[in-house]
């Protein structure tokens, strides 16, 4: 389902008005990464990390500017170092270093080769900026420019703006949500938001977290919803969580969420079995479509409007005509169940009649063809998708258990006496070879 969700992502990641230009990386040369120029001045230039021939296998050199390219003298930096081997498990440590007065840090003799990766970490007040990871090759250092802006808390002044999906699956005892929000800040400050919150459905529960490569997450409130944490500066960002809320046997749902600050776009999307209907009050008309699997979903969206400064605020989603498991297979379990007590009670003798022998395996026969007919119809109901793993498994450890009991209680079931000619009929056969 998560392969699902990205792919219906990704085109819309991409579709006119939802993306921000960000500048081409720049290149950086032999002991120093190029930075501002005028080209650039109204675009913020991005971070990059770039082999460095010239330097010796095992060395980073950092080069810490400001928002204009300036270098930033005597800043911390940290290197988080991680080792990663399926033999030895995951071991993480650090080192630090200080700039000089041309923004330049340098950290030597770091292990090369694929078990061991590299993050450049530097903090101004309460934002905190690092580059992507990075692995060292045994024929060349590595350079790294890294950009670090002034913070506001303001969203307002540092021009943030989202889009965000939410994406909605039905399963059999729960609601799969999987939230996404793609930040872009078209200024040259970074935002670390204070306040920014989102609630969640009331009962929500089994939140986690995306990865992230950045400190850019949300983190839960219990009760209340989520909490958007992290440092946006110029260009993207995007942050991302899924969560459940448990699910009755009722055809129809409704579901409340309060969008976090600044949301210029939300869109909904639903899988959905036939029949089943997607409504979100102030939203677009929902639009049919087909995933890449072959699952039908369903897909609505609001756009913010002149008025709308702060963003989308509060939406409630309501599903109708959600399919419930069936009862069929558990009237069948009770026939079956009440068809082996009887059995039982002729073995036992308490219907007062040796000819009530023959009943029992009449009964037990019948029973054990009640089974095996329903567990048929289970399996082929699983493979046209029309139950869930959950109840698929339930039902069929349900018929199976009462199939195994009504065998053990009945010794000679499935061993009918021959036809005469010494031959089964072909009906009788077929049960046999089942059983």
């Amino acid at each position: 389902m998560r392969h699902v969700f990205a792919l219906l992502l990704a085109a819309a990641l991409v579709a006119p008005g939802t993306s921000f230009a960000q500048a081409p990386a720049p290149p950086m040369p032999a002991g120093h990464p190029a930075v501002g120029s005028a080209a650039t001045a109204h675009a913020p230039e991005q971070d990059a990390i770039v082999p460095a021939p010239e330097l010796p296998a095992g060395t980073i050199v950092v080069r810490l500017v400001d928002g204009h390219g300036e270098p930033l003298p005597n800043a911390d930096v940290i290197l988080g170092v991680q080792f990663q081997k399926i033999a030895e498990g995951e071991q993480k440590t650090e080192r630090r270093a200080k700039t000089d007065a041309t923004g330049m840090a340098r950290f030597d003799g770091l292990t090369t080769g694929s078990d061991f990766s590299y993050r450049v970490i530097t903090r101004s007040g309460p934002a905190e900026y690092s580059s992507d990871p990075m692995q060292l090759k045994g024929d060349a250092g590595m350079l790294a420019l890294l950009h670090v802006y002034p913070v506001t808390r303001s969203p307002s002044e540092a021009a943030v703006g989202a889009i965000g999906y939410v994406y909605c699956e039905t399963r059999d005892d729960v609601f799969q949500f999987e939230v996404l929000f793609r930040y872009g800040n078209r200024s040259a400050l970074s935002w670390v938001p204070e306040n920014a919150r989102m609630t969640l459905p009331s009962g929500f529960k089994a939140f986690k977290a995306g990865e992230a490569m950045t400190d850019v997450r949300f983190e839960e409130e219990p009760g209340r919803g989520v909490k958007l944490n992290g440092t946006f500066s110029p260009g993207q960002q995007s942050a991302s969580f899924r969560f459940q809320v448990p699910r009755n046997e009722e055809t129809s749902a409704s579901f409340t969420f309060g969008l976090p600050p600044h949301v210029g776009e939300i869109r909904f999307i639903a899988e959905a079995a036939p029949g089943m209907e997607l409504d979100v009050d102030g939203f677009e008309k929902p639009q049919t479509d087909v995933s890449q699997t072959g699952q039908r979903v369903l897909v609505t969206r609001r756009v913010a409007v002149r008025g709308e400064a702060n963003g989308l605020g509060t939406f409630t989603v309501s599903l109708a005509g959600i399919p419930t498991p069936g009862e069929g297979r558990w009237i069948a379990v009770l026939i079956a169940t009440l068809l082996a007590g009887l059995g039982v009670a002729a073995f036992r003798g308490k219907l007062g009649n040796e000819s009530q022998q023959d009943l029992q395996e009449r009964d037990a026969e019948r029973a054990r063809r009640v089974l095996l007919d329903e567990l048929v119809d289970l399996t082929r109901a699983r493979r046209e998708q029309r139950v869930g793993p959950s109840t698929y498994e339930s039902a069929r450890r349900a018929l199976v258990e009462a199939l195994a009991r009504i065998v053990s209680l009945n010794p000679g079931l499935g061993k009918k006496p021959k036809k005469a000619g010494g031959q089964k009929s072909g009906k009788q056969a077929k049960k046999g070879a089942v059983a």
